[in-house]
């Protein structure tokens, strides 16, 4: 008798626009579901757009709601009916909800961290004791990795670093474009990314080099001030603020320069877009980022918060052609390291880890 495919239970906040949330697609829609058959577990009403992706993939997805508690028991009642068999924990809130849900359980648990923040006391407490039941955690670069071992106490010997992944056929670099030299960033407008940074910088550099382009995409609660920095900083001519797009790589393979500007971070998926679109990357120092950029080599890594240094070192990669085609071709070369059949077959293993300790 043909033995039936692992059912893994995914257990997620959200299912909205985000970088762990399209990290859980790109790995749910890579598994060969002959082996491995995942259910997606939302924790609350907001699961578009991956929620009907998936679906439209043939994934289950489970809405989970209601209050705290009840949504403790309602996924522990799910994860029953469904007879999953392991529980993998996206973010800090999926590590607490499926941990409290998975108390007294004989299936495992995997729980990982995405960045480097601290949740609050009822949040913090949860996770640190669903790091330390759990039968393996995920980080996705080694400064989350001892960002969790330091803040939570997480035991280094469980936890396994597994970044991020990409369709590299999807972001792919196209021709160098001419024209006048235009900057972009990609990610939700909300003070982790810090877009008002963006916009200082972009005004600081146009005024060394006056034709300068500058485009954000994304969305969110910051978007007022936003546009009142650009006005502010009369760059309405100068500053587009596209929106959510789904053509991301389109508009990446228009730019010549990526900046993130983040305060803080895990290993951002959009650093990695931009490098396998050519961008070479100006980019704070924050959680995984140097994990990606070689100072110097994909682009640079800059001080949190030093505007000045964005500016200094886009005057230098934009003023030498031979630099920016240097890195470009080291940016691609980078990003081809993060396809998401190495993040499929990482994350198996880790699973497979799990079942043999379990079973022996």
């Amino acid at each position: 008798m043909a033995r039936r495919p692992l059912r893994v239970g995914q257990v997620i906040g959200q299912l909205t626009t985000g970088g762990a949330e399209g990290q859980l697609r790109l790995l749910c829609e890579g598994f060969d579901r002959s082996a491995i058959e995942p259910v997606v577990y939302c924790l609350s009403a907001k699961t578009e757009p991956y929620g009907g992706l998936l679906e439209r993939a043939g994934i289950a997805v489970r809405v989970v709601a209601g209050s705290r508690l009840g949504r403790i028991y309602e996924l522990r009642r799910v994860l029953a009916a469904d007879a999953i068999d392991l529980v993998h924990a996206w973010l800090f809130i999926g590590n607490a909800y499926a941990w409290a849900a998975n108390v007294g359980e004989r299936r495992p648990l995997v729980t990982s961290a995405r960045n480097c923040k601290r949740q609050g006391r009822w949040l913090d407490a949860l996770n640190r004791r669903a790091f330390r039941s759990g039968a393996a955690i995920i980080a996705n670069s080694p400064d989350v990795e001892r960002y969790i071992v330091r803040e939570y106490g997480a035991p280094a010997e469980r936890i396994t670093v597994v970044p991020n992944a990409i369709d590299v056929g999807r972001f792919r670099p196209g021709p160098r474009r001419s024209g006048a030299p235009r900057i972009i960033t990609v990610g939700r407008l909300v003070q982790q990314k810090n877009p008002l940074l963006f916009v200082a910088a972009a005004a600081a550099l146009r005024a060394r080099l006056p034709d300068a382009q500058f485009v954000i995409v994304g969305e969110g609660p910051l978007r007022g001030e936003i546009e009142a920095a650009i006005r502010a900083a009369h760059l309405e001519q100068a500053c587009t603020l596209a929106g959510e797009r789904h053509d991301v790589e389109v508009l990446l393979r228009d730019a010549d320069l990526y900046w993130l500007t983040s305060g803080w971070e895990g290993l951002p998926n959009a650093v990695i877009e931009a490098l396998a679109c050519g961008l070479p990357v100006i980019a704070t120092a924050v959680g995984g980022t140097g994990d990606l950029i070689g100072d110097g080599d994909e682009g640079f890594v800059v001080a949190p918060g030093d505007g000045d240094a964005l500016v200094a070192r886009s005057l230098q990669i934009l003023g030498d052609p031979a630099l920016h085609a240097r890195m470009r071709g080291a940016a691609r070369a980078r990003a081809e390291q993060f396809g998401i059949e190495q993040m499929v077959h990482a994350m198996q293993a880790v699973y497979d880890r799990v079942l043999v300790r379990q079973a022996a």
